[in-house]
């Protein structure tokens, strides 16, 4: 199977993926006169996000010998993770931080997968399951640095474009750069002219640095409550995927996110958590013409919708 990322290796993970993930809908919604939105709800995946399409594209190229799979994930990936395992038959390892939300450690486990915690930077999580592959022989299942998941997550966008014609503009969560890789990939392949805006928290923007610099840089451990956002660094394989794709990043404070997920609750009937909110929440502020809207996962934890309904519901 070829390394590359482009239009014909997300095809072939559609085929790959077909009957393990949902086509999930896209919502319309007409936000201005003079913009649509066009909003694909990945929250509504078996698992709540779309890590699931990387998870499933990548495990089902593994042989019927492999002993297990590794991954290391803030909690989507690890419960995506945890449920193709499930499927397959193939034992699943994940490491998560200490301070998961609740409700991604729980559905991890209830899939029959191991858990390892650690403590609550990413690179500790890596390091973690990158000892553990080696001492244990499992094979790793990387959350955005792979070209398999890379094309896994693209194919939202292969879906995006059959389903709502043609755009204006993507947006879409960046946290490793695996989503916003593929999906950027299949778009620019599909829909030429269409620009691509990446969303990032305003205390994670690695990728916008890293795209100003010309090379990866590295921030201090994010604090935003978009734990799915909280890379520190984008990845090696799909930085310069971003640096030929991605028109610009656009950063995005934590009040945004939770008033954009108000937004989802009272104008969609869609639960976001607040790393699949960023996206709209940027196209909320700026968006015109026919955007594409990638919402990215939708586990959040009970206390946090608690608060979003008490303060920017009432």
């Amino acid at each position: 199977m070829s390394p590359n990322l482009d239009l014909d290796a997300i095809r072939a993970a559609a085929e790959r993926i077909r009957p393990h993930v949902l086509r999930s809908p896209v919502l319309r919604h007409r936000l201005r006169p003079d913009c649509e939105l066009l909003l694909k709800a990945e929250s509504l995946q078996p698992t709540g996000s779309f890590k699931i399409r990387g998870a499933f594209s990548l495990m089902t190229t593994l042989g019927p010998d492999v002993p297990g799979v590794v991954a290391h994930s803030s909690g989507n990936h690890a419960q995506a993770v945890a449920r193709a395992g499930a499927v397959l038959g193939i034992p699943a390892v994940v490491v998560m931080p200490s301070d998961v939300p609740a409700v991604k450690r729980t559905r991890a486990e209830a899939d029959g997968a191991e858990l390892v915690l650690v403590g609550t930077d990413s690179s500790e999580r890596e390091e973690r399951a990158e000892a553990l592959a080696h001492e244990r022989g499992l094979v790793p299942v990387p959350p955005f640095d792979h070209p398999l998941v890379a094309a896994g997550q693209g194919t939202a966008a292969l879906e995006l474009c059959e389903d709502a014609g043609d755009l204006d503009r993507f947006y879409a969560p960046v946290s490793g750069g695996g989503l916003i890789a593929g999906c950027a990939t299949a778009l620019h392949a599909l829909r030429a002219g269409i620009e691509i805006v990446g969303c990032e928290p305003e205390d994670a923007d690695d990728t916008r640095r890293s795209l100003a610099a010309g090379e990866r840089v590295s921030v201090p451990p994010p604090r935003t409550i978009a734990d799915g956002l909280r890379v520190r660094i984008p990845g090696a394989f799909t930085f310069p995927v971003l640096r030929r794709h991605v028109a610009r990043v656009e950063l995005v404070s934590d009040e945004e996110m939770l008033l954009a997920m108000a937004f989802a609750l009272r104008e969609l009937r869609l639960v976001l958590e607040p790393s699949g909110a960023t996206s709209l929440a940027v196209a909320l502020r700026e968006g015109v013409g026919r955007c594409g809207v990638l919402l990215s996962g939708g586990n959040v934890d009970a206390a946090l919708l608690t608060r979003v309904v008490q303060e920017k519901l009432s």
